[in-house]
């Protein structure tokens, strides 16, 4: 009898390996990743109180890490919430000789299919929603100027993810978008081109670890 029950859990092991998943109904997902994100960006800048505009286009990077938490109502549908912080680079300024700093923080709700799941490895995708906020310092302290901007954040992205156990690691690919309509200045800029909308579209890369915990 205890052999028959020995050959009968063998032959089930092999099942049970191939059923198993990494992200199921009940499934709590913690992820935190470090990135780089680069933009192509449009400056739209304005003489205060007049209908005269100028539109540039130029490019921007940022390095950033995010963390996000993810909830499995259904056993291929997850629903979270993710932050990241932002950190610009940013050039020295020719005249000043000054390092001007730029950050950025997005939050956003993500909501990603898990169609593709197995014991040590999950493929979700998704997209998430959100807002956004940028300051900018040029630190000059002879005439110092602080920028702040308020906008709308949205990705569409794919993270691989591959478990040893619980733990395991991830790739983030995405392209992200940012718009920042609403822009303020530390001081009242009178017949001068101010910045008035900032917009980026790009590509983020990221490495992580993720920790899934499976009721």
């Amino acid at each position: 009898m205890k052999k028959q029950n020995l050959i009968f859990i063998t032959l089930l092991l092999p099942l049970h390996l191939l059923i198993a998943q990494s992200f199921t109904g009940n499934s709590l997902l913690l992820y935190l990743n470090v990135g780089i994100e680069a933009l192509n960006t449009e400056y739209t800048y304005k003489i205060k109180n007049t209908g005269i505009d100028t539109l540039i286009k130029d490019k921007a990077a940022n390095s950033n890490y995010f963390l996000g938490i993810e909830y499995g109502p259904l056993k291929w549908l997850g629903i979270g919430i993710k932050a990241k912080i932002n950190k610009y680079f940013t050039e020295k300024d020719k005249i000043t000789n000054t390092q001007p700093d730029a950050n950025s923080f997005d939050i956003a709700f993500t909501l990603r299919t898990h169609l593709f799941r197995k014991k040590h490895f999950d493929l979700p995708i998704g997209i998430s929603i959100g807002g956004s906020s940028l300051t900018y310092n040029n630190n000059d302290p002879n005439d110092p100027i602080t920028v702040n901007g308020k906008g709308t954040y949205f990705d569409i992205h794919i993270q691989p993810m591959f478990y040893f156990d619980k733990l395991g690691l991830n790739l983030f690919l995405g392209l992200p978008s940012v718009n920042y309509s609403d822009m303020s200045f530390n001081k009242d800029i009178l017949n001068e081109y101010v910045l008035a909308q900032w917009k980026g579209k790009g590509l983020i890369l990221g490495l992580g670890l993720q920790y899934r915990i499976i009721n």
